[in-house]
């Protein structure tokens, strides 16, 4: 069977994060992505944090089985391959400060001109209106605003707490991705192109909903940050440590007993929901103390014998030697030119009768860019010109 998103071409201007996130992943299902770089320089993406072998996790991470072509969007040989590619293109995707495609003369309305079932997919820090709309921005800037900072932090007048692995640019890549999809689909029922609009801000705002909704009822910032001491990491008597999820009565008991205190489970200070909240810091230095009591193995073992909802608290090592992992093909091995035993963050879920699967590693800057080139009828004279005068 295909991937789903075979046959499927999707023009990626994207770069840094969010947006080589987003493309990624309509990679993975199928899509191929000609990414547009460039030349000489690409995107400022792959030499972050490139080490000594000339490996970048960052790039190959956010880029791996995209075809990569340079072309000088300033120049009018340029313009004319972008618009030959978004002729037969599905979808167009962008994150530049807004306004900068347009001012190249590769807008909306220009492009959907070209190609009317054309899916336009912008992601912007602010959104589309506003008097922040044209302003740029980065995660930190989207973290900060979304109130994300003070939230992790406790509330107001403790210092901000910046979350990492770039919070805002994996969301907001995966409400991104989640949006061109959606207009995928229309297109499917109703026969239209559109243009999407999606932002850091936004993909923040619907992360923390929870949270935001609570202040939105209340109007009232938290104080303090509260720990839920039966929904919290525990040390244990070898020094690892493991974590507890109990949300519901019928477990309490259940870590009662698995933790060998089942004095707790009538204790008035911890017997009903209401008790547990109350008494939280006891409670948390009795479950603490508890399992200090003996090492993480046997803990686990006996939370799962008792349906505990718990697991360990692992390292990126002790991560990269769980089973778990690879058997569902979140972790893969991957062929790679240079490096081998190549391994990746693999496809997060599975489908049975259309499965995605990574296409590739990531490309070499302008890498398939003869190759496009002569799929849209340039011929080698034309590439060599198109060569030496920079446009690619």
């Amino acid at each position: 069977m295909p991937a789903p998103l075979e046959g499927i071409k999707v023009i990626d201007f994207t770069r840094f994060q969010n947006g080589p996130h987003a493309t990624v992943m309509l990679s993975d299902m199928g899509a191929q992505v000609i990414k547009v770089e460039r030349p000489g320089e690409g995107d400022p993406g792959r030499a972050l944090g490139r080490g000594e072998d000339g490996f970048c996790a960052y790039f190959e991470a956010l880029d791996r089985g995209k075809r990569s072509i340079t072309v000088d969007l300033g120049s009018p040989e340029g313009a004319e391959i972008i618009r030959a590619l978004v002729k037969d293109a599905d979808v167009l995707m962008e994150n530049f400060r807004p306004g900068l495609l347009d001012s190249l003369g590769f807008g909306y309305e220009a492009m959907r001109e070209l190609n009317p079932q054309l899916i336009y997919a912008v992601n912007s820090g602010f959104g589309p209106r506003g008097e922040w709309t044209n302003r740029g921005s980065f995660d930190i800037v989207s973290q900060g605003i979304s109130g994300a900072m003070i939230g992790q932090a406790g509330g107001p007048g403790n210092d901000p707490v910046l979350i990492s692995w770039g919070l805002a640019d994996q969301v907001g890549s995966m409400v991104f991705a989640y949006a061109v999809m959606t207009a995928l689909v229309a297109r499917e029922r109703h026969g239209v192109g559109q243009k999407v609009d999606t932002s850091q801000m936004g993909a923040m705002a619907t992360l923390q909903a929870l949270s935001i909704q609570r202040y939105l009822h209340v109007e009232n910032e938290p104080t303090t940050k509260y720990v839920n001491p039966t929904f919290s990491p525990y040390q244990c008597s070898d020094g690892e440590w493991l974590t507890i999820g109990v949300l519901t009565p019928k477990h309490w008991p259940l870590l009662c007993i698995a933790i060998e205190r089942e004095d707790l489970i009538t204790d008035e200070r911890s017997a009903d929901p209401f008790a547990r909240r109350d008494n939280s810091g006891w409670l948390l230095e009795e479950l603490a103390v508890s399992f200090k009591r003996g090492p993480r193995q046997k803990w686990i073992d006996n939370l799962v014998a008792n349906d505990v909802p718990c697991g360990p608290v692992y390292s990126y090592e002790q991560m990269a030697n769980e089973e778990q992992f690879w058997v569902n093909g979140y972790l893969a091995k991957l062929d790679h030119p240079n490096f081998p035993d190549h391994k990746v963050v693999g496809v997060p879920f599975e489908l049975s009768e259309t499965p995605g699967s990574i296409q590739g590693p990531a490309p070499e800057l302008g890498q398939h860019t003869e190759e496009t080139l002569l799929d849209l009828g340039y011929d080698w004279d034309k590439i060599s010109a198109l060569r030496e005068s920079g446009v690619i």
